[in-house]
């Protein structure tokens, strides 16, 4: 069998809905910030679990799962024996990874939280700038796909 744990999100899907008045997407800035934390929850999981040839240490991944309302990171090994792997003189029946995804979670948790809130309120801000009409500057221009169309007819695209 293999090992998947879903880690709910719930603090940041109510502060977004908070911050924004009702439920939105994550902006891929906001989700930069996950993907790092996500990558060194996994390597505190790697450099904790055993290691007898390193084939289910290196089958750990992580997944995050984002819909408006709802937000998930999935730690995740798919080798086979995973979910049995302990330490030696251990027993099958207290697998390694009931602990050390849980550890890894609760050293990260924190900052990851907060890093993402700031990130949040930084898009939040945006979002308001926006709708106050501020002008918008040539980058801004350039990324608004509308905008790129008027000049489709001289670059051919």
């Amino acid at each position: 069998m293999a090992v998947s744990v879903e880690i709910r999100l719930r603090s940041l899907e109510e502060y977004i809905k908070r911050r924004h008045g009702k439920t939105r997407n994550t902006t891929p800035d906001e989700e930069m910030v996950i993907f790092r934390y996500a990558d060194q929850i996994i390597e505190y999981v790697k450099d904790n679990w055993p290691v007898d040839t390193g084939t289910s240490r290196d089958r750990w991944l992580y997944e995050f799962k984002a819909t408006a309302g709802r937000l998930s990171l999935f730690v995740e090994n798919p080798m086979f024996y995973s979910e049995f792997v302990h330490r030696a003189g251990g027993s099958p029946n207290d697998p390694l990874w009931r602990r050390i995804v849980p550890e890894a979670w609760a050293i990260f948790k924190e900052p990851m939280l907060a890093d993402v809130r700031r990130r949040v309120d930084a898009t939040e801000r945006a979002i308001e700038r926006k709708k106050k009409g501020r002008s918008e500057g040539l980058l801004d221009l350039l990324r608004r796909p509308d905008f790129v169309d008027t000049f489709a007819e001289f670059f051919g695209v």
